[in-house]
């Protein structure tokens, strides 16, 4: 049974163990509120100044998932890194920097766009900043950023879009890792690298509405807001082979593999339905801004062993087996 939030406070904790959903009204307002934590309670700001304390919501081992009237979902794993630390300021300055390193960094920028670091520190983003896991990406208006991953996957989030990642970790060594991002808003596209190479639930996008299994593709979608359709498209790489993704969500899964291959949905309790063909032309249109904003996939990492000069007519050959870039050059649909 789900417990709805009808008043400014509510006591979250009183008959919740975690497993049931709390419901917060008002259509997309949930998923453009601002997350704080205020000791045990969660605090949501709207864009209009409105307030929601959840009191207690951080009492649990596990806290809740957030749900809207139309059935988006903020998970209760995503909902604490939103939140953040219980005071940001006292964290980062009680705790010593750890020493991690970065997922990945911003290749390009357009207009404003920062990241809340999972201490709670805010930086704006520029080309060459680290990302680390725990981290959340949020875009202006009119703004956009493409990043490369340490796995070489890339992706892009458009204007008025937040992003959390959630957790990557990837070794070189071994070319094993997992990662976990989840979108909440905004038009997005990626293309996956060696980790998606290593089993069909390594790589995972996460939205409102459902979940995406990568499994070595180039999509582009859209987390949209309430009562909009979240849509989610398979598009060719650049060498024009066809991958596949899996997209799922409590009512069904769905798998897409063919170019143009799109689904569309409102609900995280509603199945995905069966996907349509559209042009590739009419979906680097729709996504444009997103897929532009994709970095080009990083060159194969050579070994580190010293240049030697060619021995006669191996450069050639060489070169010779280098094939032509064709990122987004298919029209076809």
């Amino acid at each position: 049974m789900e417990q709805a939030v009808q008043d400014p406070i509510i006591t979250a904790s009183k008959d919740l163990d975690g497993a049931t959903p709390i419901t917060v009204p008002g259509g997309p307002w949930l998923m453009n509120a601002d997350f704080a934590r205020l000791g045990p309670d969660l605090l949501l700001t709207g864009a209009d100044g409105q307030e929601q304390l959840l009191t207690g919501y951080f009492n649990t081992e596990t806290p809740a998932d957030l749900i809207t009237e139309g059935g988006a979902v903020i998970a209760g794993d995503l909902a604490t890194k939103l939140a953040g630390p219980v005071a940001p300021a006292e964290f980062a300055q009680a705790a010593p920097a750890a020493v991690a390193d970065p997922i990945g960094r911003v290749e390009t920028v357009e207009g404003g766009a920062e990241v809340t670091r999972a201490d709670g520190t805010k930086i704006t983003l520029g080309q060459g900043a680290p990302l680390f896991s725990g981290d959340v990406i949020e875009t202006a208006e009119d703004a956009s950023v493409g990043i490369v991953l340490a796995d070489d996957s890339t992706l892009s989030l458009a204007e008025s879009g937040r992003m959390v990642m959630d957790e990557i970790a990837y070794d070189p060594a071994t070319e094993t890792g997992n990662a976990t991002i989840s979108v909440v808003q905004g038009v997005f596209s990626f293309v996956s690298g060696q980790i998606a190479k290593v089993g069909p639930d390594a790589m995972v996008l996460r939205t409102p509405v459902a979940n995406i299994g990568i499994r070595g593709t180039k999509i582009a979608g859209v987390a949209a807001a309430e009562g909009q359709e979240n849509t989610i498209s398979l598009l060719p790489d650049a060498d024009g082979s066809i991958g596949e993704i899996a997209v799922s969500n409590s009512a069904g899964t769905i798998v897409l593999n063919q170019a143009g291959a799109t689904t569309s949905l409102a609900s995280a309790f509603q199945a995905p339905p069966k996907p349509i063909i559209v042009p590739v032309a009419q979906i680097q249109k729709q996504y444009s801004k997103a897929l532009n904003s994709l970095p080009a996939k990083p060159a194969p990492q050579q070994d580190n062993a010293p240049e030697e000069a060619p021995v006669d007519g191996e450069e050639a050959a060489a070169e010779g087996d280098v094939l032509p870039e064709g990122e987004g050059e298919n029209p076809e649909g």
